[in-house]
């Protein structure tokens, strides 16, 4: 629990109280913390939007730090059994652009929709306001952004998991063979028992692709 604590205190702008939460919510490495989703950072108490933002940031870099000394240290062929995922095949613009969206992605509001916080009937999930007299379809400042085009991610990175692979949705084995692991990585479906789920996780190390969801564990 220290060494982890102590890992996650590299990050920029983690405290050792933040660092102690992620590791008693379940995250035992950087890497974890990279492919966690948002919602998961902030359902973590003392952790709201903008810092689960800068945690996923600092814990990519570190991720892609980790990996860059790897690939430096060892000199052995990628077809061997010893690489676990193949190296992430991006241009340096792409690489650029996915960098812009980070900042962009940690600038942007939450698009609520309209009296939601007045109402518990009304979920907060965003729905475009379409009254005549709507002050947020009005653009009033104070009633809460409204979702445009103009907070729209580059379109060459658009859709990308924050570790900057391709998120593919698996259900079997036979799905693996067309994934191509120098820019795609699995998503096994909730679906998918753990028996299969185990098989599929053996053929992904096979062959060198990442999985965004492995199984933790205990």
């Amino acid at each position: 629990m220290e060494d982890t604590i102590k890992e996650f205190t590299n990050i920029k702008g983690l405290g050792e109280a933040k660092a102690k939460a992620l590791a008693d919510a379940g995250f035992k490495s950087v890497d974890e913390l990279a492919n966690a989703s948002i919602e998961d950072l902030t359902s973590i108490e003392g952790v709201g939007e903008a810092l689960a933002n800068k945690i996923k940031a600092g814990a990519l870099e570190l991720s892609s730090e980790t990996v860059e000394m790897s690939e430096e240290s060892t000199e052995e062929p990628k077809a061997t059994k010893t690489v676990e995922v193949g190296e992430l095949a991006m241009d340096e613009e792409s690489r650029r652009l996915f960098k812009l969206r980070k900042v962009l992605k940690g600038k942007k509001p939450h698009f609520n929709r309209t009296d939601s916080h007045k109402y518990k009937r009304l979920d907060s999930n965003w729905r475009r306001p379409r009254g005549l007299q709507g002050k947020q379809r009005k653009h009033i400042k104070a009633k809460g952004a409204l979702a445009q085009v103009g907070y729209g991610s580059p379109v060459a990175v658009k859709g990308l998991h924050p570790s900057g692979y391709a998120d593919v949705l698996v259900r079997n084995v036979g799905d693996i063979d067309a994934i191509d692991a120098t820019i795609e990585a699995i998503r096994i479906a909730r679906t998918v028992g753990a028996k299969k789920k185990a098989v599929i996780e053996e053929k992904a190390a096979e062959l060198g692709i990442k999985v965004l969801n492995p199984t933790r564990g205990e």
